[in-house]
């Protein structure tokens, strides 16, 4: 068969090396479990500590994240809002909605504010005590498969208050009754400013293993651009335009049926084929042009980088 050339100006034809660079990774941080049967203090803290870990890990490079309403929109629309997220095919599933290589769940298995009384001598002290123990597994969206499971814990007590109390005195018939003398704070603020401390600490801690951790993660794969159309003999291709130059080459290809369909689903066996060579001549910010040396590309053909 004779191969087709779409021409350009072969002053642009330049050779340079491919640097095709690996995209961040889309991550979406979801809580394990939904707001029904759970504690309202451990549902606060699962949004709190998501929401915290979300803010943290968006500003690292190595990821891109996926904002919570998107995230709070998919779990209702699916009717997740309520329901455990907490298995892997569960988290799967909803990573593919979110459109995400990995899903982080955060799983809050311990998160306890308390206080009690311990009395010396005298004096009554009220200490407050805050626990929390969190989990954030991420998960592969594609296996299926647990890539890491990192876990922090917070504990830590406060003085709340302290109450003192003198003993009555007697000096003939004057009589000088007890007194009591109290310090501290207000002990709602305490209790939200340690919960607000355990929270800060924990998220920071699994967004640091998680970011140590992520040379580990299997590689994103980098989404190949597809042929848009032809214009003027140039063949034009849409998407990512990192790393590439002019010069730089693309293997066209194309999913073609046999002719025959899988007896399991019905739907038709294809074969991935060769379509043409594509050389880049011009280069834009989401599109790229240039030859394409063998048969003719049509739209959506898929330009993998050679």
């Amino acid at each position: 068969m004779q191969s087709k050339f779409i021409s350009v100006p072969t002053f642009l034809l330049m050779t340079c090396s491919l640097g095709w660079t690996q995209p961040a990774r889309r991550l979406a941080i979801v809580p394990a479990h939904g707001a029904a049967g759970r504690p309202p203090a451990y549902v606060h803290a699962d949004n709190q500590i998501t929401d915290g870990l979300t803010a943290k890990l968006a500003g690292q490079s190595a990821f891109t994240l996926v904002d919570r309403a998107s995230v709070d929109k998919i779990l209702q629309e699916q009717n997740f809002q309520n329901s455990d997220r907490s298995s892997s095919d569960t988290a799967a599933r909803i990573g593919k909605l979110l459109g995400v290589a990995q899903i982080v769940l955060v799983n809050v298995y311990d998160f306890n504010y308390s206080t009690n009384q311990v009395k010396s001598g005298s004096s009554t002290r009220t200490n407050g005590t805050i626990t929390a123990r969190v989990t954030a597994k991420m998960i592969d969206v594609e296996t299926a498969v647990i890539v890491m499971e990192p876990a922090s814990k917070f504990q830590e007590t406060v003085l709340v208050s302290e109450v003192s109390t003198s003993r009555p005195l007697s000096f003939g018939t004057i009589q000088i009754p007890a007194k009591s003398k109290s310090s501290g704070g207000d002990p709602k603020v305490i209790e939200d400013n340690e919960i607000a401390k355990a929270i800060d600490a924990i998220t920071g801690d699994l967004a640091a293993q998680l970011t140590a951790s992520v040379t580990n993660l299997p590689k994103p794969k980098a989404e190949s651009p597809v042929v848009a159309g032809i214009v003027n003999g140039s063949v034009y291709i849409t998407g990512s335009m990192a790393g590439i130059a002019a010069g730089t080459k693309f293997q066209v290809t194309r999913q073609v049926s046999i002719g025959l369909d899988d007896p399991k689903t019905g739907k038709p066996i294809v074969q991935k084929q060769k379509v043409c060579v594509l050389t880049v001549a011009t280069v834009g910010d989401d599109n790229a042009s240039g030859s394409c040396e063998g048969g003719l590309p049509q739209r959506n053909d898929v330009a993998e980088p050679m």
